[in-house]
């Protein structure tokens, strides 16, 4: 990707354009991890709990991060 130029505001706010958010899944709430390398900024998605139990349960609990959600929120209602 090209880099693009951003403005930030006088709060301090950095609006993602809507190409980018689209592209990388980005929805709102989602959070992001800031760190800076360098004089660079380094803007990355937080992995979700859902998505971390699939890496590490490869298969286990279904496919997809919907049916390893959907697999947590059948054990809670078996509480």
């Amino acid at each position: 990707m090209q880099p693009i130029s951003v403005k930030i505001s006088r709060r301090g706010y950095v609006v993602l354009p809507a190409k980018l958010r689209k592209e990388m899944k980005l929805k709102e709430g989602t959070y992001l991890l800031l760190s800076r390398e360098g004089e660079r900024i380094i803007l990355q998605p937080v992995p979700s709990f859902t998505e971390e139990l699939m890496g590490l349960t490869r298969g286990c609990f279904g496919s997809t991060a919907r049916d390893v959600q959907n697999y947590i929120d059948e054990e809670r209602k078996g509480r």
